[in-house]
């Protein structure tokens, strides 16, 4: 049988890439892109074979908008729903300076909307064994941090990862996974800042890295925060 995954924002960046890495490899794939972004690298991802490949519409940071998500989703489950959503935020990245807006919208994006959009998800995994995966950050260590800095970003992956070992302490004796996945600091648009920074790694070594440990861990029924290269990252 196709194995199955969803991937929460998906048109651009390294939720495209992990579209196309898991495509390949024989998944059908659903990735989601907000109402009105330019979804045609996602499609052309499933030109070859389009039974495999569907999109759907979702801002992570907007509630009203979970419910007819479900819905246009109809009866389809999954092996694994990646939450891929996330912002670099404030370019400065300090509480000093930041605003009230740019703290919200930080948290909301990368914190709060994906682990609630999340918890809303559970019920289409494939049980036993379906698996939850986020894109997290070495940054999101509080052991590793011992330069500082980075403020905003950081908190908001620290956050995200308390939340997922939430959603898998309640859900852990269903035999629920939940993979917290560091993707090293690839070349994306977020990752330079719109080329303001050079990266340490490509796309596709990255995403290819990233689908190697999701199809390692899947189903394991543990929870990892692991980096793309299958190390374990303390917490």
């Amino acid at each position: 049988m196709t194995q199955s995954i969803l991937i929460v924002a998906a048109e651009r960046g390294l939720g495209l890439g992990l579209a196309q890495q898991f495509f390949n490899r024989g998944w059908s794939v659903v990735g989601t892109a907000r109402a009105g972004s330019d979804t045609s690298a996602l499609e052309d991802i499933g030109r070859t074979d389009p039974n495999r490949l569907a999109i759907a519409a979702i801002d992570v940071t907007d509630a009203t908008q979970i419910a007819p998500f479900l819905a246009s989703l109809a009866d389809r489950r999954f092996d694994v729903i990646y939450l891929n959503a996330g912002i670099w935020g404030a370019f400065h990245q300090s509480v000093t300076e930041a605003t009230d807006e740019e703290f919200a919208a930080i948290m909301l994006t990368n914190t709060f909307g994906p682990a609630r959009l999340a918890r809303h998800l559970l019920g289409r995994l494939i049980m036993p064994g379906g698996t939850l995966a986020f894109m997290s950050s070495h940054r999101g260590s509080i052991t590793m941090n011992v330069e500082g800095g980075l403020e905003l970003y950081r908190t908001s992956k620290v956050a995200l990862n308390m939340l997922t070992r939430g959603i898998f302490a309640d859900n852990k004796e269903k035999g629920l996974t939940v993979l917290s996945i560091h993707p090293g600091w690839a070349r994306t648009s977020m990752g330079t800042l719109d080329g303001a920074i050079e990266p340490e790694i490509e796309v596709e070594p990255s995403v290819r890295g990233v689908a190697d440990v999701v199809e390692t861990h899947m189903g394991t029924g543990e929870n990892l925060y692991l980096d793309y290269q299958n190390n374990r990252l303390d917490w």
